[in-house]
């Protein structure tokens, strides 16, 4: 149910491989993801332009091809969040987390009493199996949650505000991490490679797995030696760009 596969696979340490829905929002490539075997999608309300319609829908046919979609929130606001769980997801992604109000935040929004103070309700109702406080629970335990660390402060406070036995694994944002630490877009900088590192490092000391978005065959693989385990690839606008580019080239 939800994400309960993702999580397994998430606890047992395994390569997980997802990607983005961030600018096309087409249901089929929900199809698509499922048959060639990505274990999750990322809708990415942060950067994203999906309307809470499309984004509902969406979530839906993800819960009937037994895909986990987990969006990712703008921030850590009870009524954001509270919103996103009641439209169905498999999970929360919250970026730049950097205080445990964030994280005590997101836990009373997607979580029924007496864990969180969330009142059950909206399309998700749909996707139950029943309306009892144990239907509700079934959804809970199947809802993976991701914390993203995206800053300095956010690099320095894991310790403090990723250690919680709901929270499923750490995310980075390498491109908003290498930006904040003054090496835009340099992922590669040695002063990004040791935040990143410390951050891997960090997570794997709570026992849980990290994830790195990566663009390439090769960011991927250099990022798995350094310990990262949970991967988000490409995009699907971002993808037909490169193809495009390197069709081009080759034709000069």
């Amino acid at each position: 149910m939800y994400a309960s596969q993702l999580k397994q696979k998430l606890r047992n340490k395994e390569q997980t491989i997802g990607t983005w829905m961030i600018y096309d929002f087409w249901p089929g490539y929900l199809e698509i993801y499922k048959r060639v075997g990505m274990d999750y999608v990322i809708l990415d309300m942060e950067h994203g332009a999906v309307t809470l319609t499309m984004a509902e829908e969406l979530c839906r046919t993800a819960r009937l091809l037994d895909l986990p979609l987990i969006i990712r929130s703008e921030a850590s606001l009870y009524h954001l969040l509270r919103k996103y769980i009641d439209m169905g997801p498999a999970g929360i992604v919250l970026p730049w987390v950097e205080s445990e109000e964030q994280v005590q935040t997101l836990r009373e929004a997607i979580f029924c009493a007496p864990q969180g103070r969330r009142g059950p309700g909206g399309v998700a109702v749909m996707g139950v199996n029943s309306l009892d406080r144990a239907g509700w629970t079934e959804v809970e335990d199947s809802l993976c949650v991701m914390l993203q660390v995206e800053t300095p402060a956010g690099v320095d406070a894991m310790s403090t505000i990723m250690d919680h036995d709901w929270v499923d694994a750490v995310m980075l944002g390498p491109y908003d991490l290498s930006l904040n630490l003054g090496h835009c877009g340099e992922m590669r900088h040695p002063v990004v490679v040791e935040a990143i590192d410390r951050v891997i490092e960090n997570a794997h000391a709570m026992g849980k797995p990290c994830g790195m978005p990566v663009g390439s065959i090769e960011d991927a693989q250099f990022w798995r030696s350094h310990g990262c385990e949970l991967f988000v690839f490409g995009e699907a606008t971002s993808s037909a760009r490169k193809i495009a580019v390197q069709f081009l080239e080759a034709m000069q």
